[in-house]
């Protein structure tokens, strides 16, 4: 627990995403070819995004910033070296090496730039008060039990939600949802959340409303990192409403998560 906010860190390696809304997390399209052949994916020292497909083991096709690169197999000393198209793409166990190649050259001059798993890349939450980061609150946190009803108890739905999503459990964490709207988890591949101190909360038409802060980060299934922050806005029936016990509990009635540059690169 930090005294400025509370924290949520889930971490997910296979494909267990949250998508906040069908808005603010975009499925993949997938190809035919993708379909049945694997696609390994890279993220590289630079930030980019290497998608390779070895269809044989006599090529490999790389996408690389939106254009497809056809190589086929040259002479190696260790690994897999494959050239074309102006590029080297030499591989060794899970991690490859991408070098432009000039068209006199057979082996490229240029050292390149190392790319490796996603899963080896792990995206950092922002800072508080930083684009997509939560506010930099120095308001310590009631660390006591939430009272129901309170800010505090619809906070801890949010994590709770997050935390349900974590753990594949879409069905339990679609009841923490005013629409009910069970989650789509199979187009990312991390997910980190950060669920700051909740806001005032205010009244309207025979309901009661809380902002929550969030920061949601992580990698597409693509290998892209991704990086979201705004608010979920919960609601509830008034107390003094004659309204059941149920209506009187804190749901998520909207995700407000804005989209932010997110830069990650590979460790050495």
């Amino acid at each position: 627990m930090n005294a400025t906010f509370r924290l949520t860190s889930i971490g997910v390696l296979l494909l267990t995403l949250v998508a906040c809304s069908p808005k603010a997390m975009e499925p993949l399209a997938r190809s035919a070819a993708e379909d049945t052949v694997p696609v390994k994916t890279y993220v590289c020292e630079d930030g980019r995004i290497v998608r390779a497909l070895y269809p044989n083991g006599e090529s490999a096709s790389l996408t690389l910033e939106g254009n497809s690169y056809q190589l086929k197999t040259a002479v190696s000393g260790s690994g897999a070296r494959y050239t074309g198209d102006g590029l080297q793409w030499w591989t060794k166990d899970d991690e490859g090496m991408l070098a432009p190649l000039k068209s006199t050259e057979e082996i490229a001059s240029n050292p390149g730039v190392r790319c490796v798993p996603p899963y080896r890349v792990p995206v950092a939450p922002p800072e508080p008060g930083t684009p997509g980061g939560l506010p930099d609150d120095r308001t310590p946190l009631d660390e006591r039990p939430a009272k129901a009803g309170s800010a505090q108890a619809a906070a801890t739905v949010v994590e709770t939600y997050f935390a349900l999503i974590e753990s594949g459990r879409t069905e339990d964490a679609a009841q923490l949802r005013a629409d009910g709207m069970r989650q789509d988890l199979g187009s990312y591949l991390t997910l980190g959340a950060q669920i700051g101190a909740p806001g005032l909360v205010t009244a309207a038409a025979g309901s009661l409303y809380v902002d929550v802060p969030v920061s949601v980060y992580g990698r597409y299934a693509s290998g892209a990192a991704y990086l979201k922050g705004g608010k979920v806005v919960l609601r509830r029936a008034d107390d003094h409403a004659n309204t059941s016990a149920d209506a009187r509990r804190w749901r998520i009635a909207q995700f407000q998560l804005d989209t932010y540059p997110s830069a990650s690169r590979p460790t050495r």
